[in-house]
């Protein structure tokens, strides 16, 4: 069956020329990387890849963090190998194990800085050369596991696992390749993962008819299923002291969210799952920094329509500098693996050696 249909969104000639001409590329470079004409680098560690095949809203970070943690407990040190997207430097920064993150997050971006403050005994190699940045920690630590962020696209790097996320909740067998979609690579760039993490489902298909559309391009790759969900929502001025214990679900009934990220429509299911009515959003472009200006202006718009609270993601939290004049709430995730056994496996698994 086809994988490629004409994208949901609005379609015009220039456009499909566009993506026309992009997909070329792509494959082209593809088959460089593939025949080794393009060569690629290798670290004395394993790395563990975790990216997806369209731009942004996956739900990869909440995995990258708790494939972290898992890392963390093996006895292994995890060490994120990142571009740091929005971050305000192009210069390599390192960061050792440690919880001062918050005031660095403009070196590092909003989802390092986020993984590195859920996992604090990590190290982050923040550069567009991981190969570099990661030979450059190895000469500092040892019994390191690196993970590499958003990089099933980052050729340059051998890695020992290539872990593909698919948003589930999208339609999978409908996309273009950019612009005229939201596919950085065709749909048969799939072949070249280790493991497929399916997040969530659309409304009205099953987890056998997903499977189905990924075993018409790959029908030896293993099948993961998680979930991605609130796990409670915290005040603002407790998640930055790290309170989060206490969730307040039943104290909220009426919401403003605000966030940017990539697939706000995912936070705002999430949200009203948790029974809460959503009176208002201001979504931004993914990765945008809100100003104070902007979290006033939400604020009284809350207020307008008659909302208790603003929530927002932790990865916005993490770029606030000054808390709006309104209550406003913190949305923390956490992931379940349907095959968490299976998937710890696969990961004890991996050569001590590297690749």
């Amino acid at each position: 069956m086809p994988l490629a249909d004409e994208h949901p969104g609005t379609w015009n000639p220039l456009s499909a020329a566009a993506s026309f001409l992009f997909e070329g590329v792509v494959r082209t470079r593809n088959r460089l990387y593939d025949s080794s004409l393009l060569p690629r680098r290798s670290l004395a560690r394993p790395v563990i890849s975790i990216g997806n095949l369209t731009v942004g809203g996956s739900g990869k970070t909440p995995l990258v963090i708790h494939v972290a943690r898992l890392i963390s407990r093996t006895g292994s040190t995890p060490v994120l190998l990142s571009r740091g997207y929005g971050r305000s430097c192009r210069h390599a920064v390192i960061l050792k194990p440690g919880r001062d993150v918050h005031a660095q997050v403009e070196l590092v971006g909003d989802e390092p800085a986020l993984v590195k403050r859920h996992v604090p005994e990590a190290w982050l190699g923040i550069s567009g050369d991981r190969y570099a940045v990661g030979f450059q920690i190895l000469k500092q630590a040892s019994g390191l596991v690196f993970i590499l962020d958003d990089g099933f696209q980052h050729r340059r790097l051998r890695r020992n696992l290539d872990i593909l996320v698919v948003d589930g909740t999208q339609p999978l067998e409908r996309n273009r390749v950019l612009p005229a979609g939201t596919l950085r690579e065709p749909w048969d760039g799939m072949r070249r993962a280790d493991l497929l993490m399916i997040n969530g489902l659309q409304e009205g298909r099953t987890e056998e008819w997903v499977e189905n559309l990924v075993q018409t391009l790959q029908p030896d790759l293993p099948v993961f299923h998680a979930r991605q969900y609130i796990d409670r929502l915290v005040p603002l001025s407790a998640w930055w002291k790290r309170s989060e214990a206490a969730g307040l679900f039943a104290e909220v009934h009426r919401a403003f969210l605000v966030a940017a990220v990539g697939n706000p429509e995912r936070f705002r299911r999430d949200v009203q799952a948790l029974g809460i009515e959503v009176r208002g959003t201001r979504f931004l472009r993914d990765h945008a920094r809100m100003e104070d200006g902007v979290w006033q202006a939400c604020a009284e718009e809350a207020r307008r329509r008659d909302a208790e609270v603003l929530i927002t993601t932790e990865k916005d939290a993490i770029k606030i500098s000054g808390a709006p004049d309104f209550p406003l709430l913190v949305a923390v995730q956490a992931t379940r693996l349907a095959e968490q056994d299976r998937f710890e496996r696969m990961l004890g698994a991996i050569p001590e050696s590297g690749n």
